[in-house]
């Protein structure tokens, strides 16, 4: 793992959800996903093909559950692709805008030393960015610390087939959070200009009315109380029309004969 500190200047820069920072170093060495041997350079992280390199990805890149050896995302290619801007004026002179290079994950850039570039995941480096490639190549690759934008891609060939090679190959550690870089952390497609087919058939206009009884409710034969006026046995007390006293005297209670007419009866 490599840990040491990348200077340039603290200047804050604009962020960008989908571009990074980057910078380049050159030793060789192992790395933490155990590409090569720790005793020794290791030729193909030098350079994999043409415009193929290695990097070491700060740790949104390498696992964002926070492992140090063999993360999830060791072995992940990305293509960076040249803003030709250097985070600030006094951190570099960028380069041409434009150009790209294909970069495969194969160590770590951790936060602790190299705070300036390399953020912890969530966080954002000195210059305002949340992801950053520190590229393993002798000299700069396309431009002086230039901003890219960056996107996963299937890695080449030789790039696989090296990486076939590594400790960490299919021993990575287990992250349930996805790596930057798994097709479902990448933002969503641009929604298309097209809109939607209008549909050319109308819903079907019911030809059953609501069915509406023909009967009407049957008038009550007993009306409404008159007050305190009772019936006497054997008077009318209710009926359609009636608006005579519609209680009896006791004992009689006021019984329906028809719809025409109740009577006190006992």
């Amino acid at each position: 793992m490599r840990t040491s500190f990348l200077i340039g200047s603290a200047a804050i820069g604009a962020a960008s959800a989908y571009k990074a920072t980057t910078t380049h170093y050159y030793d060789g060495q192992e790395g933490a996903c155990g590409c090569g041997s720790s005793s020794g350079g290791f030729p193909w992280q030098l350079g994999i093909g043409n415009g193929v390199y290695t990097a070491a990805g700060s740790q949104a890149f390498f696992d964002t559950a926070g492992a140090s050896w063999c993360g999830a995302g060791c072995g992940k290619c990305y293509k960076l692709t040249s803003t030709g801007e250097a985070p600030c004026s006094t951190c570099g002179t960028g380069g041409v805008a434009g150009q790209s290079i294909i970069v495969m994950v194969t160590n770590l850039c951790p936060y602790n030393g190299n705070q300036q570039w390399c953020p912890n995941v969530g966080d954002t480096n000195q210059y305002g960015y949340s992801y950053h490639f520190d590229i393993m190549a002798q000299n700069q690759v396309f431009g002086d610390n230039v901003v890219v934008d960056f996107e996963p891609i299937a890695c080449p060939g030789q790039a696989v087939a090296d990486w076939g090679t590594c400790q960490c190959n299919g021993i990575q550690e287990t992250d349930t959070t996805p790596v930057l870089g798994d097709d479902t952390s990448l933002p969503p497609p641009a929604s298309s200009s097209s809109k939607p087919a209008a549909s050319s058939t109308k819903a079907a206009a019911s030809s059953t009315k609501p069915v509406t009884s023909s009967a009407k409710p049957a008038a009550s034969s007993t009306p409404p109380s008159t007050g305190g006026q009772q019936q006497t046995l054997y008077g009318q007390c209710g009926g359609i029309g009636w608006t005579g006293p519609s209680v009896c005297q006791s004992p009689a209670t006021c019984k329906a004969q028809n719809q025409w007419y109740s009577q006190c009866l006992n």
